[in-house]
């Protein structure tokens, strides 16, 4: 006779337990005011930065405040900019919940680019939009969840390690995306550039903001929070976070880690790929070797700095778009290079690192 698996509890049994009693401290080193005292430190580290390069520290931040925000054009950088890093974000979240910690969006994203990019030129210029958007969009999504089955099945088979696998599967998947823009899918025009033949019009996501880049698909971001939001508050994603914190608990409660994990990678993959379509549909229009371009690692740094909560990642996504948005006017206005955002950047991420760690040894977190 065969034994029906175990159920998981309900919301308030795993509310209950000790261990999801205990991970409230864990929580608490997610807070918006630790997040908020290394943006001040990043700040005022990145104000003496200015200075040292020749610029007034309040004229740069003006500078890039205006470049992000004070135009049309600039707002809608600053939204297109932080859209894949917000859905990126938000699809690595359940396996960071879960204390899986994969790196692999840079390639799925890739990957789901190349997919999307093959249906969407491969079905022409003759199907409408209804058909080519809605395709080229599962096509992305499906390829890079399937990207991320490899290395789920060597966590869960074959227990290796997850960080060094998505990792060179990285390398792989940029390989085959120049090896493919050299080959089969590359210009018909004979073009030296490696890029692909521009989409279809029908295969571009509508503009949503005139005079800017800003498509509809900025929709997706909200969506996915909300849908992320409603997941955390089930069995399912309460069960996720016993996982994380404690796997042993989260085994006699039911959970089946290897399902777990396999399918916490399959959705990140899946997410990154989806934001290689947008990427690819409603910016750039044509697929490019650097369609990636380091969104991969910087939307996993958006979910760690975003709390692992859908509105911390969405103000997270926001603050780098803002960075990345108002770095050219940063530089037109003060002269100063605009790579010092990316410095900027990496400050907040450094000075939130310490926060969190400082907390945790405080509270006796292991």
């Amino acid at each position: 006779m065969r034994l029906a698996p175990p159920r998981l509890p309900s919301v308030p049994a795993l509310r209950s337990l000790a261990s999801v009693r205990s991970l409230a401290s864990v929580r608490s080193l997610r807070s918006g005011g630790a997040v908020a005292a290394a943006l001040l430190a990043a700040l005022v580290l990145g104000g003496v930065l200015l200075s040292v390069a020749g610029s007034d520290p309040l004229d740069g931040y003006d500078a890039l405040l205006t470049g992000a925000f004070g135009s049309r054009y600039g707002l809608g950088e600053t939204l297109v900019r932080a859209l894949p890093l917000a859905l990126i974000a938000l699809g690595v979240t359940p396996a960071l919940r879960a204390g899986v910690f994969t790196i692999g969006a840079e390639g799925q994203l890739a990957v789901g680019a190349l997919a999307a990019t093959a249906t969407a030129v491969g079905l022409g210029g003759g199907a409408p939009a209804v058909l080519l958007l809605p395709t080229a969009a599962v096509a992305g999504a499906l390829a890079g969840g399937a990207w991320a089955v490899l290395p789920a099945l060597l966590r869960v088979r074959a227990r290796v390690n997850e960080i060094l696998s998505t990792l060179l599967l990285n390398y792989v998947a940029l390989a085959l995306l120049n090896y493919s823009l050299r080959t089969w899918l590359g210009t018909s025009t004979g073009d030296s550039t490696l890029q692909s033949d521009p989409l279809p019009a029908p295969a571009m996501l509508p503009n949503l903001l005139t005079g800017t880049r800003l498509h509809w698909g900025v929709l997706a971001a909200p969506l996915a929070a909300a849908a992320l939001a409603w997941w955390m508050r089930t069995p399912r994603g309460l069960a996720y976070e016993v996982l994380g914190a404690n796997p042993a608990l989260a085994a006699r409660v039911g959970v089946r880690r290897g399902r777990a994990v396999a399918g916490a990678m399959v959705v990140a993959g899946a997410a990154a790929g989806f934001a290689g379509w947008l990427k690819v549909a409603g910016v750039d229009g044509t697929l490019y070797p650097s369609v990636s371009g380091g969104l991969g690692f910087s939307g996993v740094l958006v979910a760690l700095l975003g709390g692992l909560r859908p509105a911390g990642i969405l103000v997270a996504a926001l603050v780098f778009g803002a960075l990345s948005a108002g770095a050219d006017g940063l530089q037109i206005d003060t002269g100063v290079p605009a790579s010092l955002a990316t410095v900027i950047q990496g400050l907040l991420l450094f000075f939130v690192a310490i926060g969190f760690e400082a907390r945790r040894r405080r509270r006796g977190v292991a």
